[in-house]
């Protein structure tokens, strides 16, 4: 056989796929539920952000697969585990957050900026965001919208900056990491004033309603029954009419 045979044999052959331990190493994990299950409710993944494994190579020299071919060999990447910030975070500042890769709708997922409404008390402890977003937001819904940008790059490029009030996650402090000005030097912006006390209004609104209703649905749940009308008996008086 030639050698071009062998250099056209070698092409046609099937890369094997990396092992498991090869593309948790690379940051992905396995998916946990099947096809079926992504189609019915699963964000569909984002491949910005996603780990660098194009230059990487497997132990037995082959290149890694592209994110859409890991994706769809059942692989997600895993959240962020090393921290990218050097003090714990305050209440008003503004981070990217790494939301979950899995997420459902109308969860958040992937990287969104996010503002701290509840500060940790440690690099390892968490604390309580409220994801930011530039897509409009439908009237009557529990949203703020920013008066300024904290974003330098979404406030240089005249981005709206919404604030989702009913979404409160509780994140570790390892997914967060600073912006970026727009000389690629770490941020950490906080929203104005007036803007927080704002959002925590809303906050304190879809709080109380939510227990409201759960106030409602226990106060129904624990009411006694509605005693049965007593049967009149033969020498009970009534009034005409009655």
């Amino acid at each position: 056989m030639s050698n071009d045979d062998n250099s056209e044999a070698q092409q046609n052959m099937e890369v094997p796929f990396p092992t498991e331990a090869e593309l948790f190493a690379a940051g992905y994990a396995p998916i946990l539920t099947d096809e079926d299950l992504l189609a019915r409710g699963f964000v569909l993944i984002n491949f910005k952000n996603m780990p660098a494994v194009e230059d990487m190579t497997t132990e037995l020299g082959h290149p890694f697969p592209q994110h859409n071919e890991i994706i769809k060999a059942g692989y997600i990447p895993i959240s962020r585990r090393e921290r990218r910030i050097q003090s714990r975070p305050r209440v008003g500042q503004m981070y990217w957050v790494d939301f979950p890769h899995d997420a459902y709708v109308p969860e958040f997922v992937n990287e969104h900026p996010g503002i701290v409404i509840r500060a940790s008390n440690s690099l390892s402890d968490t604390c309580i965001i409220l994801p930011v977003t530039s897509a409009q937001q439908k009237a009557g819904t529990h949203f703020h919208q920013l008066s300024k940008n904290p974003n330098p790059r979404g406030h240089a490029e005249g981005r709206i900056a919404y604030v989702v009030c009913d979404h409160l996650y509780t994140v570790h402090v390892n997914r967060l990491r600073p912006l970026l000005s727009l000389r690629y030097v770490p941020v950490y912006p906080k929203v104005e004033p007036h803007d927080m006390t704002a959002i925590f209004a809303i906050v304190e609104k879809v709080l109380a309603l939510a227990s409201a209703s759960s106030h409602a649905a226990a106060a129904a749940a624990v009411a006694p029954p509605a005693a049965p009308a007593k049967p009149l008996g033969p020498n009970t008086l009534t009034l005409k009419g009655t």
